[in-house]
């Protein structure tokens, strides 16, 4: 069974996801940046991964070209990433609900979660690209 490597690229780290082309989560993480070809080639030693794609958002050309150059043998494509943060913000609230004090908060200022979500924007996009794909089928 062949997988998808979905990568959310930003300034100093790259939020990662790897899904099955059936649109199941297998893992996601957070990487800086400095050490995304040594984790690429883990997760490429553990997943068997057919395709990459990345969020054509901050610092997505940046990232396209270190993993091509690296790793030429894979097809790479850029997906849009509009509203990624928003959707990858609800995602974790779903996963990981909010306490009492943190859903006051919410009411009274526009409060919004303090974790680095790039994981969870790395998957959204990830499914994006697998919506895609069925759309054109």
């Amino acid at each position: 069974m062949s997988d998808l490597l979905a990568l959310d690229p930003g300034r100093d780290k790259v939020g990662a996801a790897v899904l099955s082309f059936k649109g199941v989560e297998k893992e996601k993480t957070i990487i800086k940046k400095i050490e995304l070809i040594d984790h690429l080639e883990e997760i490429f030693n553990h997943y068997q991964v057919r395709e990459i794609v990345i969020g054509d958002g901050t610092g997505a050309e940046e990232v396209k070209k270190m993993v091509e150059n690296t790793f030429p043998e894979f097809k790479i494509s850029l997906v849009a990433e509009e509203f990624t943060t928003e959707e990858a913000q609800a995602r974790y609230l779903k996963e990981k609900p909010m306490s009492n004090y943190e859903k006051l908060l919410r009411k009274i200022v526009s409060w919004k979660v303090k974790k680095p979500l790039d994981d969870y924007a790395a998957l959204i996009i990830g499914e994006k690209y697998l919506k895609k794909l069925d759309k054109s089928k």
